[in-house]
């Protein structure tokens, strides 16, 4: 669907539950409802927990197809000069700013050792918890075929994640859902003057990045997220029509 042609069905959506005397909705706000309904959707996609068919988004044909435009492949052979790790085996490497979850990670091995070298090690994420219980167990410990990942804030503006190796690291490479582009309806900057309006940063005119099978879905969490906030007595009926949706 097009910018025009969501905005379009929103109205007509929006207009048909709320009524003609709900308060207009202008393309800034639509533009945030959007936004924020597709953050939504790709989140619930994810935790298999929060959306209504318990399935994670790999779980269906469909759920690769409508996040397929947000897995992005990456690779780091440069680890950060950093000695404030939480374990003497820390080590470090910067990853996009824009990634949003990470679904996939592992790493080429260094090694004098010649059977070790080169291999390519699973990373395994963990908590905090996890690591306090399992670091002095030494059959639980990263090895050659298994790795661990502690999340960690930014460093220096940059997003960096802490992989815990008792081998040096040869490559990080990693594959991840990016955050998603807002949905900007038009410019911001040209159809609303002087108030210095941005969604994420962004002013432009953007489309939405994901696959054409999700935009109605979007479409509807956009027109509940509105209904709500503007006539939550009119939202109930609507949800319920909704719950057909993937």
């Amino acid at each position: 669907m097009t910018n025009l042609e969501m905005s379009n069905e929103f109205d007509i959506h929006y207009n048909s539950i709320a009524g003609q005397s709900a308060p207009n909705i202008d393309d800034y706000e639509k533009s945030v409802f959007f936004t924020k309904a597709q953050l939504e959707l790709v989140k619930n996609y994810y935790d298999a927990l929060s959306n209504r068919k318990q399935k994670g988004f790999e779980a269906t044909e469909k759920r690769r197809t409508d996040l397929k435009e947000l897995i992005v492949n990456y690779k780091n052979s440069t680890p950060l000069s950093l000695n404030n790790g939480i374990d003497i085996n820390s080590k470090f490497f910067t990853i996009p700013n824009n990634t949003f979850l990470i679904i996939q990670e592992s790493a080429k091995l260094s090694s004098n050792n010649n059977c070790i070298n080169n291999n390519i090690a699973n990373i395994k994420a963990i908590t905090h918890d996890e690591y306090n219980i399992q670091k002095l167990n030494p059959f639980k410990k990263p090895d050659e075929d298994t790795l661990w990942r502690l999340d960690i804030a930014k460093y220096d503006n940059n997003q960096i994640v802490e992989i815990i190796s008792p081998y040096d690291i040869a490559e990080y490479h990693m594959r991840y859902i990016k955050y998603p582009k807002p949905i900007i309806l038009k410019d911001l900057t040209v159809t609303f003057p002087g108030e210095n309006l941005s969604i994420d940063g962004f002013t432009a005119e953007t489309q939405c990045e994901l696959n054409e099978s999700i935009h109605r879905e979007i479409l509807d969490r956009a027109v509940e997220l509105a209904l709500r906030d503007y006539k939550p007595q009119n939202l109930d009926s609507k949800i319920q029509l909704d719950q057909r949706n993937e």
